[in-house]
C-alpha cells in the first residue's frame, strides 16, 4: 500500500547495499522506521529530505511489517541549525527526546506539531538555545500526560495562595516522586528517605512552568533565562525526565555531539548554498 505523509527525520543509519534505515516522525503514522535507497549524497530534493533537520512530505509504501520511502519533496530545511554548534546539538536533544518518549506507530499529531514549531523558532533564535528546550519540554510534559501540578501541593491539596502565604510569597519545595509542588507541612513530615528527589529552587518554579507551558514557542526566540535559574530548572527537568519517561536529554549539559551526524548538516549547508529551493 502506497501512504503520503509530512514528516521529519529523527535518525538514519546505513546498512548494506547502500541502502539506509530513517526514523521519521511523521504527521499521519506517529514514529516510524523505513527503509530506502534515495541517496542522501545525490543532488535533488529526494535526496536532502533523509537528511536531518528537514521537514518533507515522503511518497512510502507501507508492507505487512515494513515501510519503505519510495520518493521524497522538501517542504522546509532548517539547514541552518548546522551553522550554529550550540543551535545544533540543542535542536539534537530535541530529535533525541522525541524518538525516546514516542512509540512506533503512535499517532501524536500535537507534539508533531509542537515539534514543527521548535525548528522554526530555533532557526529564528537570538536568545538562549536552551530556554526554548526547556519550553518545549515542559509543554512536552502536558502532551505526554506527567504535566506536574502547580495549582496545590500533590500531598494535601492546599491550595498554591496558601503555599505562598506560608512561605512568604514563595514556593519552597518541589518533588519529583510527587509531581509537583509541596507545602511546608507535607514538607517536614517527611522521611529522610523521601526527600531525595525534593528540590528547593531559589526561583518561582510556578511561575516559571506556567510560563512556559502557557506561551507559544516563538516567544522564547529571544529569552535567556539567568544562569542560576537555568542550571536550576535543568537539574529538576532532568530528574523529572528520568523519573517519568525515562529519559535523560540533559546528560552531560548537551556537551556530547555524533560529530558523523554534524558532518552530514555540515554537507546540507553546503548544498543548499549551491540550489534554489
Amino acid at each position: 500500500m502506497l501512504i503520503n505523509t509530512e514528516g521529519i527525520v529523527l535518525r538514519q543509519s546505513k546498512i548494506a547495499n547502500n541502502r539506509r534505515i530513517i526514523t521519521l516522525f511523521t504527521r499521519r503514522y506517529g514514529k516510524i522506521t523505513a527503509g530506502t535507497s534515495i541517496n542522501e549524497r545525490a543532488k535533488g530534493r529526494a535526496a536532502l529530505a533523509i537528511r536531518p533537520f528537514t521537514y518533507a512530505e515522503y511518497d512510502i509504501f507501507k508492507g505487512r511489517n515494513y515501510f519503505n520511502i519510495n520518493n521524497a519533496d522538501v517542504k522546509k530545511s532548517y539547514y541552518s541549525i548546522g551553522e550554529d554548534i550550540d543551535r545544533y546539538m540543542v535542536a539534537s536533544k530535541l530529535l533525541e527526546y522525541i524518538d525516546k518518549t514516542t512509540e512506533e506507530e503512535q499517532l501524536r499529531p500535537r507534539l508533531f506539531d509542537l515539534s514543527i514549531e521548535f525548528m522554526e523558532s530555533i532557526t529564528n533564535a537570538k536568545g538562549s538555545y536552551m530556554t526554548l528546550l526547556y519550553a518545549f519540554v515542559v509543554k512536552s510534559l502536558s502532551l505526554n500526560g506527567v504535566m506536574p501540578e502547580i495549582k496545590q501541593c500533590v500531598s494535601c491539596g492546599k491550595s498554591l495562595s496558601d503555599i505562598r502565604k506560608e512561605g512568604n510569597g514563595k514556593v519552597k519545595y518541589f518533588s519529583v516522586t510527587g509531581g509537583g509542588i509541596l507545602c511546608e507541612d507535607c514538607y517536614t513530615r517527611l522521611d529522610a528517605q523521601d526527600v531525595s528527589l525534593i528540590f528547593k529552587p531559589d526561583f518561582d518554579i510556578v511561575e516559571v512552568l506556567d510560563y512556559f507551558a502557557k506561551k507559544p514557542l516563538s516567544s522564547f526566540e529571544k529569552v535567556s533565562l539567568k544562569p542560576a535559574v537555568s542550571n536550576g530548572l535543568q537539574r529538576i527537568l532532568s530528574e523529572y525526565l528520568k523519573y517519568y519517561l525515562d529519559v535523560d536529554i540533559f546528560d552531560n549539559d548537551i556537551i556530547a555531539t555524533d560529530w558523523n551526524s554534524l558532518v552530514t548538516v555540515i554537507e546540507v549547508v553546503i548544498i543548499k548554498s549551491q540550489t534554489n529551493w
